[in-house]
């Protein structure tokens, strides 16, 4: 059996760290682990995607299986967001180092539920390497495509294939990624 390296000892401790902070709703505490692990060279993805988020899978597992109470996941939550908001700069800072970027466009649907939802939608697609961009209150993504030039090698198709499916799902929150390539949807 391998041993762990002393790193690697250490990002696992301060995961431990995140996620409990997380299920006991402590928020000096989970922003303390994340400045740590920043401060260790840790990846701030590994910190998010290990820590934070498999925290709220934890808490939304046990929220569904009536183990905890709504007041306790969103409690869980405020305090996910609080180590996200040290997070995302660290994770755009690498974003912008990349490449080549995805894009994915997101719009809210109902105001009241917009801020815990987007803020998670639109930190797992940046630790996925997408650029994320919000469109204003009743824009439409199909005026968008058509006037972002970055979307300019999107085919007709993809267009008309996207407006029927926003159309025929009025009420539904649609998240779309197309990847297009030569032309194609």
């Amino acid at each position: 059996m391998l041993q762990k390296t002393n790193m690697e000892k250490i990002k696992d401790n301060i995961v431990l760290r995140i996620k409990y902070s997380i299920r006991e709703f402590d928020e000096t505490a989970v922003n303390l682990a994340i400045t740590e692990g920043i401060t260790e060279g840790i990846d701030p993805v590994i910190l998010a995607e290990e820590g934070c988020i498999a925290a709220m899978k934890e808490i939304g597992d046990m929220f569904e299986s009536d183990k905890i109470l709504l007041v306790q996941l969103l409690a869980a939550a405020k305090v996910m967001k609080a180590g996200m908001e040290i997070l995302i700069p660290e994770i755009e800072k690498i974003h912008t180092e990349l490449k080549q970027h995805n894009k994915a466009v997101i719009s809210p649907q109902n105001e009241d539920e917009y801020s815990m939802k987007m803020s998670i939608i639109e930190m797992m697609l940046m630790i996925n390497d997408f650029d994320v961009i919000e469109l204003r209150k009743n824009e439409s993504i199909i005026d968008f495509i058509e006037k972002d030039i970055t979307f300019s090698n999107i085919s007709t198709d993809c267009k008309k294939q996207l407006n029927e499916v926003i159309h025929s799902h009025p009420g539904a929150s649609i998240l779309q990624l197309c990847e297009v390539l030569d032309g194609m949807c």
